[in-house]
């Protein structure tokens, strides 16, 4: 998670680091609990190049969707560009009493998911 040429965070500054969402990401609720979020995704250059090879005009972005559950739902409301990872974890924990450890490793799986895709940013501690 840390930038080009820097050393990897400690586990004790990534615990800092404050998550904050893509605003261009899109809520809908459903009646289960579940929440879907849609958010915009930059094409690749190969696509991009397909298009005009084809004589299509491309487009820049695409909407992806993806469906979280009652649990992600819970991370993704906890995540307000002011809480840091630690913050969440123990807050994650509490609702779902789970111990810290359990919650650490979930939270965190979740959170580098949602980065892999774009969903948020990562900001130093």
């Amino acid at each position: 998670m840390g930038v080009k040429g820097k050393t990897a965070w400690t586990k004790k500054e990534a615990l800092l680091c404050i998550p904050e969402r893509n605003t261009g990401s899109e809520e809908i609720f459903k009646d289960n609990g579940d929440l879907v979020l849609s958010f915009p995704v930059v094409y690749k250059p190969f696509f991009m190049r397909l298009w005009r090879i084809v004589g299509a005009t491309p487009r820049e972005t695409f909407n992806r969707k993806i469906q979280l559950d009652r649990l992600g739902a819970d991370v993704w409301s906890l995540i307000d560009g002011k809480r840091d990872v630690k913050t969440i974890i123990k807050s994650f924990a509490s609702l779902h009493g789970l111990d810290n450890r359990e919650a650490e490793i979930s939270v965190t799986l979740f959170l580098r998911s949602l980065g892999e895709k774009g969903l948020i940013s990562i900001n130093d501690p």
